[in-house]
């Protein structure tokens, strides 16, 4: 009898074995929750809404086609007379320089927003037309391209969504002084919890063929004036 119940009571854990188990449990589990832990922040990190990078690709897409064909607007000799057609050659983009002048729209951008006079690709006869099209960050991660009239009614608009803000810059390299660029910053709003991650940062420098030409040829060109769209 006495020799059986000692079997039994050998065969329990005590309080101290039971407790140096949950122990090494509780570090085990703490460490693979470190371990999900980090490896959730790396992604996060690492992760971009493909949705959201592919409306910053078309935005940049739209910008190139517009930039390449943008074009100061001046009128023909009935809305701008020749002084002030002369004054307007030198220009291209309104600077602290720049004197508004009846008739004449340059292209105008600041950090957040820019106004593009281009050549429109619907014109309705052989000779083309310049429509105005601006681009400006709107409330709710949006970046809008809206085509407008001279008045500034709106005719045409696309939204690119998941944009966080953006940012505009004309310069030029000093390899290559001569030709203008646009320089073009989205951040791209991201996947990511409070805290956690930061935005994608998409840029992109924006050349103009045409734009180059009348920067480096202004003793020819505007001679016979714009139509608008």
């Amino acid at each position: 009898m006495i020799k059986s119940a000692f079997k039994d009571i050998r065969r329990g854990f005590t309080f101290v074995e039971m407790a140096m188990s949950f122990g090494l449990a509780l570090v085990v589990f703490l460490m693979v929750y470190r371990f999900m832990s980090s490896t959730r922040q790396h992604y996060m990190y690492g992760t971009v809404n493909l949705q959201n990078l592919q409306e910053a690709r078309m935005a940049i897409n739209y910008l190139r086609r517009d930039f390449s064909c943008a074009t100061p607007y001046i009128g023909g000799q009935g809305q701008v007379d020749f002084i002030n057609m002369q004054k307007a050659r030198n220009f291209v983009f309104e600077t602290s320089d720049w004197a508004n002048i009846s008739g004449v729209n340059l292209i105008y951008l600041d950090s957040g927003s820019i106004r593009i006079p281009k050549f429109a690709f619907d014109s309705p006869d052989e000779e083309p037309r310049v429509e105005y099209v601006t681009y400006t960050y709107e409330p709710g991660n949006i970046l809008s391209r809206k085509s407008v009239d001279a008045g500034g009614a709106v005719k045409r608009e696309v939204k690119f969504s998941g944009i966080e803000s953006v940012e505009f810059k004309i310069y030029t390299h000093q390899l290559n002084p001569n030709v203008p660029l646009l320089w073009v910053r989205l951040l791209v709003h991201d996947t990511y919890d409070t805290g956690i991650g930061k935005a994608l940062e998409v840029t992109t420098s924006i050349s103009s063929p045409f734009i180059t030409s009348l920067v480096n040829n202004r003793n020819w060109r505007f001679e016979t004036g714009h139509k608008e769209l």
